[in-house]
């Protein structure tokens, strides 16, 4: 009987005990804990891979049993089948023998700073409670009682007249913890940026500054009492106001190629993949797998996301050897959850950075700045470098680890895969759908399309192709018109109140057209053909009558113009250049 696959399962013992099948990646306990000597470790790595059940291990090996302590037989039931139990002497000295504290920060996206107070307030409130048994302690003094009492206080926690109580509570947990067991407790921080990103993003960044910088401060930078501390999170903030001063930090990025041992810590690496698909029976899907969920980069080493990975096996394992069971890699990250930050960036990419999104989405790379040390707070200014950055650590691009630089911080990015394409469409094409003010413009371009009113079609072309990142048909190898050809499409699709019908390469006279149009009520169809100029002294005007020429040389109107019901054809040649393009149109019925 095949292990069974628990999606979205993030809880190491959860995994065992479940009988679930795990990669092994134990041994990286030994590499945070032993083999590095910083206190305090950062390590950023994009969602769905792995975070939160690399944190769950680490608890799950070193807490100790408060009711009996030295009593390790639930990590012997846990860990007996792994690599870090066949190293006697470290789980001797480490396995259950430490108080930890464990929380994750990826449940605060509030849209509002009072929400997301409250909601910090209710995590401490919630992580208090699992250490009861200070509240009767013999080894605490009665203050020492007063002040657990505190953190089991909501209405103290959730005090905005005296945010101490909050900005305190960990150091107060770990001195309380220390004093009972007679050892530094390890601190666990998983998502720890999650509530900064939303407040950038909602607009509440210096409240929430406010707060988690001395929360952060306490926590890790005054506390005597802390062991070790590693937190996880998606992007290097070192230039957030949250870790000054902390000396004895480490980070381990995306981009930090010291280190094999951690650099494959979280990921699958290939041959871990191939271990999984070939235990599934999907050996043979080996390559599609490589396309659709590989080409990361963590440091020097290449590592694929386990979500899609196991998602794929999950989906597909019950179906080899089945006939008329279609075994396919499907696109499991995007629905996982969104990047707000991005969204916002989309408005303000610039004309010049356009031929690197088409590079991008071409299957190249580009050359560019990456801001190792990415403040959330700089985001508001929209710097294109920031854009690439965060692309790159949220997972969206990856890095050629080969390449070699004079500038410092200058790296070669691309789209790591077949799936992160998709995602990526999918993102800006969303952005065009529903973004109203692009919304509002495009009312009346399509106004202006059905009314044989080629002025308002240039204007208001134009007016978009000035502020909006334009978007193509994402074939590799596809013509320069497709990148236009994509943009009209995400402008188009989905104005259902205008357009009743909208078809895009269709099938017509004696070849395909671009876009055809057929207006809400019925009665008009805009037939266009899309051209680019390749020079910004090319005639832009005779380019566009030249398409025009093509829609009836071809034929592409006939079938419309013997249609009764239809009572008007417009055929529009459009000729684009950069961020420009000229309109003409002729009424062929």
């Amino acid at each position: 009987m095949l292990k069974s696959i628990s999606i979205g399962s993030e809880l190491f013992h959860e995994l065992i005990e479940s009988n679930s099948y795990y990669v092994d990646k134990t041994s990286f306990i030994k590499t945070i804990f032993e083999e590095n000597t910083s206190k305090v470790m950062l390590i950023t790595r994009p969602r769905r891979f792995g975070k939160t059940l690399t944190m769950s291990t680490f608890y799950d090996f070193f807490a100790l049993d408060p009711e009996n302590p030295g009593d390790v037989s639930c990590q012997e039931k846990w860990f007996k089948d792994t690599k870090i139990f066949e190293d006697k002497e470290f789980c001797a000295k480490y396995m259950g023998k430490f108080p930890v504290i464990f929380v994750s920060f990826k449940t605060m996206v509030h849209q509002s700073f009072h929400d997301a107070y409250n909601q910090f307030a209710t995590l401490i409130y919630k992580l208090a409670l699992q250490f009861e048994y200070l509240a009767t302690s013999k080894e605490l003094s009665d203050k020492q009682k007063e002040q657990y009492a505190n953190l089991t206080n909501y209405e103290k926690l959730a005090d905005r007249n005296d945010k101490s109580f909050l900005t305190g509570s960990l150091q107060t947990l770990s001195s309380l913890l220390k004093t009972h067991h007679k050892v530094s407790p390890i601190l666990l921080i998983d998502e720890y940026d999650v509530p900064i990103a939303k407040a950038a993003y909602y607009g509440y960044y210096d409240e929430m500054i406010n707060l988690i910088s001395p929360f952060y401060n306490d926590t890790l930078k005054t506390n005597l009492y802390l062991g070790r501390a590693v937190l996880t999170g998606c992007l290097r903030a070192a230039k957030e106001s949250i870790f000054t001063g902390l000396n004895n930090l480490q980070i381990c990025s995306v981009l930090d190629t010291g280190d094999d041992d951690i650099s494959q810590g979280i990921g699958f690496t290939e041959e871990e993949s191939q271990e999984v698909l070939s235990y599934y029976g999907l050996n043979d899907y080996y390559e599609e797998v490589k396309n659709n969920y590989d080409g990361y980069y963590f440091g020097a080493i290449h590592v694929y996301c386990p979500w899609d990975v196991m998602s794929f096996c999950n989906s597909n394992y019950k179906k080899v050897g089945v006939k008329n069971k279609i075994i396919s890699a499907d696109n499991y990250w995007i629905n996982t959850s969104g990047n707000d930050v991005i969204e916002e960036f989309m408005g303000f990419i610039r004309s010049e950075n356009i031929d690197k999104m088409q590079d991008l989405l071409d299957g190249k790379s580009i050359t560019t700045e990456v801001k190792t040390s990415l403040c959330y707070g700089d985001l508001k200014k929209h710097d294109v470098a920031d854009f690439w950055t965060l692309l790159l650590y949220t997972g969206y691009l990856t890095f050629d680890p080969q390449y070699r630089s004079d500038t410092k911080y200058e790296y070669r990015l691309y789209i790591p895969n077949e799936e992160i394409k998709d995602c990526f469409k999918s993102k800006i094409m969303d952005f065009f759908e529903t973004n109203p003010e692009m919304r509002n413009s495009t009312d009346e371009l399509v106004k202006g399309l059905f009314k044989g009113d080629a002025e308002t079609v240039e204007n208001s072309l134009n007016g978009l192709l000035a502020k909006y990142v334009s978007i193509r048909d994402f074939s590799t190898k596809a013509p320069k018109e497709n990148y236009y050809h994509g943009f009209m499409n995400g402008l188009l699709v989905n104005d259902i109140s205008l357009i009743k019908e909208h078809k895009s390469n269709f099938e017509s006279g004696d070849g395909y057209s671009d876009l055809i149009l057929l207006s809400s009520g019925m009665d008009v169809i805009s037939i266009l053909e899309l051209k680019i100029a390749n020079h910004e002294l090319d005639d832009r005007v005779s380019i566009s009558e030249k398409a025009i020429k093509q829609i009836k040389n071809n034929r592409y109107a006939d079938s419309f113009k013997e249609n009764k019901t239809i009572k008007s054809v417009f055929a529009y040649g459009i000729c684009f250049y950069k961020k420009s393009c000229s309109v003409k149109v002729q009424k062929l019925k």
